[in-house]
C-alpha cells in the first residue's frame, strides 16, 4: 500500500522555529559581548606593537642614516596616530605612518621625540596606552635617553 506524503512532517512546526530562534538569540546575548572584549584587547595589543615598531624604527634609522629622525603625533594628538619622519634627502622611505584602531587612547605629553645619530633621544618620554573601559588593562611604554624601550601593563582608570 502507498501512503500520502503529502500531509506528512516534512518541516517545523511554528513552536520549534521560534524555540530555535530563542536559543539562538539566547547564545548571540552571551557570545557579543564576550567577541567585543576580544576586539578591544586586539586593538591595544596592536597600538602598542605599533608605537613599539615606530620607536624601534626611529631609532635604528637615525643610527644607520647618522641623521636626527623625527617620531611625532599625527593631527596634533597621539590618539590620532603618529608618523615617523625621516630626511627626504637621505632616505627613500619617506615618512611612516600609524594610525590606532577602536577607541585606543594614547597619551604623552611630549608633541614629538627626536631620534639621535647615537641612538640616544632628545628627552625621556613616557606613554600610556588605554581604551574606553575603565579598570581594564593598558601598557605604558617608557622610552629612557640611550632609547632603550620598556613595555609595562597597567590598570586604566
Amino acid at each position: 500500500m502507498v501512503s500520502d506524503t503529502r500531509f506528512g512532517s516534512g518541516g517545523f512546526t511554528l513552536i520549534e522555529l521560534m524555540l530555535g530562534i530563542s536559543v539562538a538569540a539566547v547564545l548571540l546575548a552571551l557570545a557579543v559581548p564576550s567577541f567585543q572584549n576580544v576586539t578591544a584587547n586586539n586593538a591595544l595589543r596592536t597600538a602598542s606593537a605599533d608605537l613599539v615598531t615606530a620607536i624601534n624604527t626611529a631609532r635604528s634609522q637615525a643610527v644607520n642614516l647618522r641623521k636626527d629622525v623625527v617620531l611625532k603625533q599625527k593631527n596634533s594628538d597621539w590618539s590620532d596616530g603618529w608618523e615617523v619622519e625621516y630626511d627626504t634627502s637621505v632616505s627613500v622611505e619617506g615618512t611612516q605612518e600609524f594610525t590606532p584602531s577602536g577607541n585606543v587612547t594614547v597619551n604623552m605629553s611630549l608633541s614629538e621625540l627626536t631620534f639621535r645619530p647615537s641612538g640616544m633621544v632628545s628627552d625621556e618620554a613616557e606613554f600610556t596606552i588605554c581604551d574606553d573601559r575603565s579598570g581594564e588593562n593598558g601598557r605604558r611604554i617608557r622610552v629612557k635617553k640611550f632609547g632603550v624601550i620598556e613595555n609595562e601593563t597597567i590598570v586604566c582608570g
